[in-house]
């Protein structure tokens, strides 16, 4: 039906010069089908305009573990505040949960390495593939399970739960069926911002480390096929410096924090109240 009325929209326009105004024409129409679940959890808190978030300096964390959808996710997300935390003796853990594009899969796992290496953190290698994160597979549930228990994280990093990519979002889903009705660890989770922005509660100012930020994102050639991420992510934390104290030009990243429980909680609101609609893959429909 969409696409008869653009053809008759563009006969239509021939020898109409007004008409040519007109610069584009919608030709398809997704339908959002998770927005009363992403509802149910805003409506879990009374968020307002005028939300001021907290300007940490470092977390306050020995042990920490970031769930990275893709390679870069973790430095993209939180690059600025995982090496200040590294400066002050942090351990740090990187669950990468995908390999990226599979056709690059071994240069981005080389370029990863790499990353690890120059910014001392420890690499863990799910190997699930992009668009297709189990949630209940025993090999891969028993992997996260495993990390989480023997680290026994001081706060977890991961995408927000409302992020614009269903890659993004799906670990988070993977998150609570590993560890609901589990004996929790005693952590926060710290949401970090990719596609889309958080409900800022926590802050964290990176002017120092945003050069580092992007020459450890611009490693990953392999993924930087998809285009200038640093740039992009750069802006994005240029624009978060309104939460700063500050009249100086400045960077900074923002967090969803709150302690694991509740973070699960939301997770449970979104995943299973949402009747199987959270996703627009295919393989997640």
């Amino acid at each position: 039906m969409i696409r008869e009325m653009y053809r008759a929209f563009r006969k239509l326009m021939i020898g109409r010069p007004s008409m040519r105004l007109y610069k584009f024409m919608i030709t398809d129409w997704v339908k959002l089908t998770d927005l009363q679940s992403c509802s149910n959890v805003l409506n879990t808190k009374r968020f307002n305009r005028n939300l001021q978030p907290l300007e940490i300096e470092v977390p306050d964390a020995k042990r920490i573990l970031v769930i990275a959808p893709h390679p870069d996710d973790d430095i993209i997300g939180a690059g600025g505040t995982l090496i200040k935390a590294k400066a002050i003796g942090a351990d740090i853990h990187v669950l990468y949960v995908t390999n990226g594009l599979p056709e690059h899969a071994e240069a981005i796992r080389k370029e990863t390495l790499s990353v690890c290496e120059q910014i001392g953190t420890t690499p863990h290698f799910l190997d699930c593939q992009a668009r297709a994160i189990p949630i209940n597979d025993r090999d891969v549930n028993s992997k996260v399970q495993k990390i989480v228990t023997e680290l026994k994280p001081d706060l977890i990093f991961t995408s927000f739960l409302l992020d614009d990519h269903d890659d993004h979002r799906r670990v988070n889903h993977l998150l609570l069926e590993v560890l609901d009705n589990k004996k929790l660890p005693k952590c926060e989770i710290w949401a970090y911002q990719i596609y889309s922005s958080v409900i800022p509660n926590v802050v964290v100012n990176i002017s120092e480390q945003v050069t580092r930020k992007k020459e450890l994102i611009d490693i990953w050639e392999s993924v930087g096929k998809l285009g200038d991420l640093a740039h992009y992510i750069l802006g994005v934390n240029a624009s978060n410096s309104r939460y700063l104290k500050t009249k100086e030009i400045a960077w900074a990243e923002s967090f969803f924090v709150v302690p694991i429980e509740e973070y699960l909680k939301l997770c449970r609101i979104y995943f299973r109240e949402s009747n199987g609609k959270s996703y627009y893959f295919p393989d997640y429909s």
